[in-house]
């Protein structure tokens, strides 16, 4: 069964025009063509019996073209002499604030169950000092988003694992857990400095006490 036959056996116990209600407000929202989720839209739209005249004029006079200016003035800048770096530096931090600010767990998790797989823009995020920093920071505040628990384990995957500080974010898997766990104690083991080694045995402690005192004595076995 192809992608389209389940999407139109989904819309059978949908009612149309409610589908394509739905479908219209988000083509209404600004900027909504530069989503990742617009071509499952369209097609739920389109299933439904939508126009598609109507959604051609929604998604054009909707379209700011904020990605698209933010761009330019980062160009201007650079034109005006600004370092490249620097000016990454604030674009950066400023769509940081944004995500920090907006951030929905519920919907985060909404496009991550639509899609159905591992987003290709996520793999490529985690390969960003700046943007792993970020996802530290969201998984403490949430802890139950499932998206961002699974790019904490894709982050421990990639090799990362000793950049996640908060023992909270990583006892949400046993896997991420375990791993920044060894990670600790093979650190200990090969320093030579009195002074890194202190640092590296209160992190350990540290860990060994969480094990101990906040998580279940099934853990043990898995580690």
């Amino acid at each position: 069964m192809n992608e389209d036959t389940e999407m139109e056996d989904g819309l059978s116990s949908e009612n149309s025009e409610e589908v394509r209600e739905e479908c219209l407000k988000s083509f209404r929202s600004p900027d909504y063509i530069m989503e990742p989720g617009i071509f499952n839209e369209l097609k739920r739209y389109f299933i439904a019996g939508g126009d598609p005249e109507q959604v051609i004029d929604l998604l054009s006079k909707n379209y700011m073209a904020t990605a698209q200016m933010a761009n330019l003035m980062a160009e201007w800048l650079i034109l005006a002499g600004t370092n490249i770096a620097d000016v990454q530096s604030m674009v950066e931090n400023h769509m940081k604030e944004l995500v920090l600010k907006s951030f929905d767990p519920k919907k985060a998790d909404k496009i991550f169950s639509e899609d159905g797989e591992t987003p290709s823009w996520l793999t490529e995020i985690i390969g960003h000092p700046t943007w792993r920093s970020l996802i530290y920071r969201l998984a403490e505040e949430y802890p139950d988003c499932l998206i961002l628990n699974f790019t904490i384990k894709l982050i421990s995957d990639a090799g990362f694992q000793s950049e996640i500080t908060s023992i909270s974010t990583a006892a949400q898997q046993i896997e991420v857990f375990s791993r920044i766990l060894k990670t600790s104690i093979s650190s200990y083991l090969e320093s030579s400095d009195d002074d890194e080694k202190s640092k590296l045995i209160e992190d350990c402690a540290g860990i060994l006490y969480f094990l101990e005192n906040c998580m279940p004595w099934e853990t043990y076995f898995h580690i």
